[in-house]
């Protein structure tokens, strides 16, 4: 029996089937993650895929959000930053043709060191849950229409965004 809490019953639709969970490397909140997907029956019906920082670095080029990040430290920290779209993009690419995925679970965390290294002093000021609900609504908002080729063929995916506080409570933070 868990002692968390959890977001409420119908305020987003339940996955019936596979789905994705891209989530953060933090170490400290994995078996929280594990406890709230088994809660929402999703046991042994995801695929899992963690970025430093959940959606933070895949927004490094959204005109919105981009001031909002440190490029400099960014750049000379993660080499290889402007390359990760494509590789979170093909790892959608491949749940959806091998596990025929419908859904996406982005799961944010707090106290985020990936948030407090990369984000600039301004940005971390309005506050870190502010920025998390900024990031992961943007990232939600692309893979919803996800594309899956160069053809314009489309997929429509159900994503909905997540926050895990330090003590394991899940937030939800929204949902297209």
């Amino acid at each position: 029996m868990s002692y968390r809490e959890y977001p409420p019953r119908g305020l987003y639709h339940l996955p019936k089937k596979n789905i994705l969970v891209l989530s953060c490397i933090d170490l400290r909140l994995t078996d929280n993650l594990l406890e709230f997907l088994h809660f929402e029956n999703l046991t042994n019906r995801y695929d899992h895929f963690a970025l430093a920082g959940t959606s933070l670095i895949t927004q490094a080029d959204n005109d919105e959000l981009t001031l909002l990040l440190d490029h400099d430290k960014l750049g000379s920290e993660v080499k290889s930053y402007k390359t990760w779209n494509d590789v979170w993009r093909d790892h959608i690419r491949l749940a959806i043709i091998l596990h025929d995925i419908k859904d996406i679970y982005i799961i944010e965390h707090e106290d985020c060191g990936a948030y407090k290294t990369f984000l600039t002093a301004e940005a971390l000021s309005a506050g870190e849950h502010s920025c998390h609900v900024k990031f992961a609504t943007a990232l939600a908002n692309q893979i919803h229409e996800f594309e899956m080729d160069d053809e314009g063929n489309t997929v429509v995916l159900n994503v909905h965004c997540f926050l895990i506080d330090l003590r394991g409570n899940i937030e939800h933070l929204y949902s297209i």
